[in-house]
C-alpha cells in the first residue's frame, strides 16, 4: 500500500459521498466537531468512534452559488436555546459577524475564537458555551476534549491539534429566500 504525503492530502478534496445530509425538517442541529476541508483533515480529525461520531455536510448560500461545508463531529443533544437561537438568526437575515456576535451575547454566548466559520446557516460557537447548548453532559475542559481524539500513527503527533467548535447548523436564509 502507498501512503500519500500528508502535504498532498491536503491537496484531494473530501468524498461528499461518505457524509451525511440533513433534510431542512431535521434542522436545527448542534454538533461538536471540526470543519473538513479536504482528505488531510479527514485523516488528522479523528473522534474516537466510542463517541459515535458523523461525518456531516451542509449546503449554504444561494441558489446561484451553494456551497457546502463538511463537519467530523458528534451530533448534540441541543436544548430548547438552540431552537430559540435559529429562528431569532433567522428573524435577523440576512446576519453579518456583528450582528451574529451581538445576537450570541444577548443569549449570554459567543463566537470570540470561531467567527471566521460563520456562513449563512453555519453559527460557530465558542466551545465554552456547551453546557449552554448542550443536554449532553461534556465537560469544556479542553484537556479532556482532546482525550476523545484518535491518533494516526501515519502523522505527526502535531497534526491532530485543533481546536473542538459548537456548529449551529440551521436552513440556509438565503436559499429559502429564493423560492419566495
Amino acid at each position: 500500500m502507498t501512503l500519500i504525503a500528508p502535504t498532498r492530502l491536503a491537496d484531494q478534496p473530501v468524498d461528499l459521498k461518505q457524509y451525511k445530509r440533513f433534510s431542512p425538517i431535521e434542522l436545527p442541529k448542534i454538533i461538536l466537531g471540526f470543519v473538513i476541508k479536504n482528505q488531510y483533515d479527514e485523516q488528522r480529525l479523528q473522534i474516537k468512534p466510542i463517541m459515535r461520531p458523523k461525518r456531516i455536510v451542509h449546503d449554504f448560500g444561494d441558489h446561484d452559488q451553494l456551497s457546502t461545508m463538511a463537519f467530523h463531529a458528534i451530533e448534540l443533544q441541543g436544548t430548547s436555546q438552540v431552537n430559540h437561537l435559529c429562528e431569532t438568526i433567522h428573524r435577523a437575515s440576512p446576519i453579518t459577524v456583528d450582528s451574529y456576535s451581538n445576537i450570541l451575547q444577548y443569549n449570554r454566548l459567543s463566537c470570540d475564537t470561531c467567527s471566521q466559520l460563520l456562513r449563512d446557516g453555519v453559527y460557530p460557537i465558542d466551545i465554552k458555551c456547551l453546557p449552554l447548548l448542550s443536554k449532553n453532559r461534556f465537560k469544556t475542559d479542553y484537556t479532556w476534549l482532546r482525550t476523545l481524539l484518535e491518533t494516526n500513527d501515519d502523522l505527526p503527533w502535531f497534526s491532530s491539534w485543533s481546536n473542538f467548535n459548537i456548529f449551529m447548523l440551521c436552513p440556509s436564509f438565503l436559499s429559502q429566500t429564493q423560492h419566495k
